[in-house]
Parts: structure tokens; sequence; C-alpha cells
């Protein structure tokens, strides 16, 4: 009797420290795909300043730029602590291929750095 009880606490430990590795994941995910909307938003919002026929706010440009380039890291972070789920590898792409884009789309216009 005296080993049962030892033996069912640590079980249970055990099956309590597992838990929290799914809800990470689902948080995890869940940041990717907020931070994914938030800049297509930026990325569409980018665009508007430069298709205008006067010259662009380049402050409001640049910032733009490196909002959508931030989320884009924040992006591949959340994406390198789960290496095998290709769900996030394929949005860390699709984020650095928006950061590429509007950094080419902002230099016709404007120096950001």
């Amino acid at each position: 009797m005296k080993l049962v009880i030892p033996l069912a606490l640590l079980l249970a430990a055990c099956a309590v420290a597992r838990q929290p590795l799914a809800p990470a994941r689902e948080d995890d995910e869940a940041q990717a795909r907020a931070a994914e909307e938030r800049s297509l938003r930026l990325e569409q919002e980018l665009s508007a300043p430069l298709a205008g026929a006067t010259p662009p706010d380049c402050g409001h440009v640049c910032d733009l730029v490196g909002q959508i380039c931030d989320l884009s890291e924040r992006i591949c972070s959340i994406a390198s602590r789960h290496g095998d789920d290709r769900d996030l590898a394929a949005r860390c792409a699709a984020a650095r291929q928006r950061c590429n884009r509007s950094r080419e789309t902002a230099k016709g216009a404007c120096s950001c750095h």
C-alpha cells in the first residue's frame, strides 16, 4: 500500500507535466495566424500610398515595412519552435516573401533602412 500512493502521485505528476504542450502549440499557432493576418493588412495598407500620384509619406511607408518584417520574424520564430509543423513552416516562408516584397515595393519611392 505504501508503494501504491507514491506511484499514483508520480503518474499524476507525469500526466500533468505533459498537458501544457498541446495548448502551447495551439497558442503559438493562433499567434502565428494573428501575425499573418496583421501582416497581410499592413501589406495592403502599404500599397495605397505607393499607388498615388503624390509622393508618399516615407516615414509611414518605412514604418509599415518595418512592421511587416517584424511580424515575419515573429512568425518564423514561432515556426522554429515547431520544426515538424509544415503549416507553420509555410507561414514563415510566406511571411519572409511578404517582407521582401514590401521592401522592394517601398524601395522605388522611399529609402527605408
